[in-house]
């Protein structure tokens, strides 16, 4: 018997059991479902969008920096990569890349015993485990080395090019005698006879002044030879202790000329060597000599013979 639907009771399909009635019913719930579906979707932001697709990528790189993070700030990642580095040294130098000998260019007064301690190397250490520029600042400590050149020459050699600081003068300070360059390093203060034709520098501060007291005595080679010390008074000025003990007194200001004017008069009037133990040239435009106590005393004597025979002569 066919079924019959109550109009109060619409059944299965509210438009009827027909066909056409079916098909539009699931034209109708498929279409409600798709706009549900978008309208899900376009209630989700894009950004949880964006996250969403990026998911597997984002989550295991943040794990592995998380990781590579923790083992940098426990110690464990560098202690992991000192120990590669080692092994890789470990193979290169079994492998003959390894340190056996030391070529040093340009050492003279410097100790070869202090370039190795500073070089840092054994025979037999990885040449590649070497470090010329943290050597290269070591070697720069040792006073008689002004600057220095590393380089690794592969399999085995050290190659070190040196430029050795030039001694200026010797320096008398607080009753201690050191060997100074021109800009007033103090670059040993032993075997100091090895060096007898220097000139000696005295005073406080000496070293880094006399550089331009030394200048203005080489361009008068007849005041540079007599010269056995420089004095440097009060920090201001120079007192040149000469040989024989004459001392000659230069100003502050200026003192280049004053040794100009003092070669000047030894080469017209012979005045260094006269019977003198000071000359005074602290004052421009004026000379102040003061004669030995022998050569006083004979100028007295000479003037007390010469008042005698005048009053002799005036008695006849």
């Amino acid at each position: 018997m066919p079924r019959v639907t109550h109009p109060s009771s619409p059944g299965l399909f509210p438009e009827g059991d027909s066909p056409r009635s079916r098909i539009a019913y699931e034209t109708r719930r498929t279409t409600q479902k798709a706009a549900q579906a978008a309208n899900r979707r376009r209630a989700v932001p894009r950004w949880q969008q964006f996250l969403g697709r990026r998911a597997t990528v984002i989550v295991p790189l943040a794990l592995v920096g998380g990781l590579v993070l923790w083992g940098w700030a426990s110690g464990k990642l560098a202690a992991a990569g000192n120990a590669v580095d080692a092994a890789f040294l470990d193979v290169t130098a079994r492998g003959g890349l390894q340190v056996q000998e030391v070529l040093v260019k340009g050492r003279k007064e410097t100790d070869g015993a202090q370039v190795l301690a500073a070089l840092g190397v054994e025979r037999g250490s990885p040449i590649l485990g070497f470090d010329p520029h943290a050597a290269r600042k070591q070697l720069e400590q040792i006073p008689w080395i002004a600057s220095a050149r590393i380089e690794r020459r592969l399999p085995d050699t050290l190659f070190v090019v040196l430029t050795e600081r030039q001694p200026m003068a010797i320096w008398q300070h607080e009753q201690k005698l050191a060997l100074v360059d021109a800009e007033g390093t103090v670059l040993t203060d032993h075997n100091l006879d090895h060096f007898p034709n220097l000139p000696i520098l005295v005073g406080e501060g000496a070293p880094k002044q006399g550089r331009a007291l030394l200048a203005a005595l080489a361009s008068e080679p007849t005041i540079q030879s007599r010269v056995d010390a420089a004095v440097l008074v009060g920090a201001r000025r120079w007192d040149l202790h000469l040989k024989g003990g004459l001392e000659v007194r230069l100003p502050e200001m200026n003192f280049e000329a004053a040794v100009h004017q003092l070669a000047a008069l030894e080469a017209s009037d012979k005045i260094l060597e006269r019977d003198v133990v000071a000359i005074d040239l602290r004052v421009p435009d004026r000379l102040v000599v003061q004669s030995s106590p022998a050569a006083l005393a004979a100028k007295a004597a000479a003037k007390a013979a010469d008042k005698k025979r005048q009053a002799a002569a005036k008695k006849n």
